[in-house]
């Protein structure tokens, strides 16, 4: 029996010793010589890497988390493990044009690599997301990488009882989707006049990485109703376009913003042809729209476009002007003061802060008067439907149909939370 199972033995070793000396012919040949080879000696399998390359796993290497503390410096750091001078020196040459060492920040996280106690490696992250591998065990390497960010979809539904950003957080959802949704129905709607029972449904993207949460990403469909009437907006990107649209394939976005806040301030005087003035006691037109907002509020460009005046005069006190096109113009009075830079002939983007909030001239309190101008003619702000800019191409329409459909039948199952409650 002995000598039959030592026979036995010899072959199977030949057998095996031609599998893996002989060069299969394909290479999917060669994983399943290697897997079967595996599995007869069980051999281990080979130490793995983590995210920012090292060999950590079957190795002798201990990782020591910590961040950066006040005053800290990477010279600091490296020293507390017993890194020589001259090498830091090299380090920070060798990163000259790569990223800047000497901008690290207190709460900055870091992990120092080490085989043994001999430190070899540190990993820097300047956010969450990006970071840089310093490398000194053998040649001295920098380098820069990022974390992949994975996106995951959400739902949320809200009704208004106070502010659109109450409302968010009401929902359990991050302030900033309050933030993204005045984006995108910033050209549609006024967010500083929303009334008790306007609602949202809206599907939008968490962002993760490392598995952290790092917050809100983009807004992928949302449905608004403000004083009953439902606007709808579907974000939509192909090779050539990419942006928000509504149900018909215009573009959400619009010359020129609603109001010249990013936050919700209260309109306390409105437009008005024949309004009576509070300082002068006699009726006159009021051809702009007064919100109320503490002093020093920062106040942005509804466009891009060029700062005509910025000057102090009379009783509009502290004023701006802004020529944004051939049709339109905006002007904002009774500034506090301007912000840097503001200056005639200087251009700005839509949503530059140009100013803060004060009651410089004729105010009986701390408010902007913000007035837009159509070809030279007041208008009433709040109420001018402004034209669209460029909608999808009709090449475009079939392939933006078919994502309309599927997200409004997404929107169309989602409950608002008024809804969930009386259920």
């Amino acid at each position: 029996m002995s000598r039959t199972l030592l026979i036995g033995f010899v072959c199977l070793l030949a057998v095996l010793t031609v599998a893996l000396f002989e060069r299969p012919e394909k290479v999917e040949d060669l994983e399943e010589d290697i897997i079967n080879a595996q599995n007869f000696y069980e051999i281990p399998p080979l130490p793995g890497k983590d995210i920012y390359g090292f060999i950590t796993e079957g190795e002798n290497v201990r990782i020591e988390e910590s961040v950066v503390r006040t005053n800290e410096s990477l010279y600091t750091i490296l020293r507390k493990h017993n890194i020589d001078p001259q090498i830091i020196y090299n380090i920070q040459q060798e990163a000259a044009g790569i990223i800047n060492l000497s901008r690290m920040m207190p709460g900055q996280n870091y992990r120092i690599y080490k085989d043994e106690d001999d430190a070899f490696a540190m990993v820097w992250h300047q956010s969450k997301v990006d970071y840089a591998v310093i490398n000194w065990q053998d040649d001295i390497n920098v380098e820069t990488g990022s974390v992949p960010v994975n996106k995951e979809e959400a739902e949320a539904t809200g009704v208004i009882n106070s502010s659109l950003y109450e409302t968010v957080v009401d929902a359990g959802v991050s302030q900033r989707l309050g933030v993204e949704l005045a984006d995108v129905f910033g050209w549609e709607i006024d967010f500083f006049a929303l009334r008790q029972g306007d609602h949202f449904k809206v599907i939008y993207e968490n962002l993760y990485a490392n598995g952290e949460y790092l917050g809100i990403g983009d807004i992928i469909a949302a449905e608004f109703q403000h004083r009953g009437r439902v606007y709808k907006a579907y974000y939509f990107e192909n090779d050539s376009r990419r942006g928000f649209f509504n149900e018909n394939g215009d573009s959400m976005q619009k010359e020129l913003l609603k109001a010249p806040f990013r936050y919700s301030q209260r309109i306390s005087s409105n437009f008005s042809h024949s309004r009576f003035h509070p300082i002068l006691n006699q009726r006159r037109p009021h051809y702009g729209t007064d919100y109320a907002a503490p002093t020093g509020t920062p106040i942005i460009s509804v466009g891009e476009g060029v700062v005509t005046e910025a000057q102090r005069r009379g009783g509009n006190g502290n004023i701006v002007q802004i020529r944004h096109n051939n049709s339109y113009k905006t002007a904002y009075l009774h500034l506090n003061g301007f912000a840097p830079g503001i200056r005639k002939g200087v251009k700005v983007e839509q949503g530059q802060v140009i100013g803060y909030v004060g009651q410089t001239g004729l105010a009986t309190g701390p408010h902007l008067c913000y007035r837009l101008y159509v070809n030279e003619k007041p208008v009433n702000s709040v109420t001018v439907d402004m034209p669209a800019a460029d909608s999808l191409e009709e090449k475009y329409l079939e392939e933006f149909q078919h994502v309309v459909n599927i997200l409004d039948n997404r929107l169309n199952d989602l409950e608002l939370q008024s809804e969930i409650a009386l259920k």
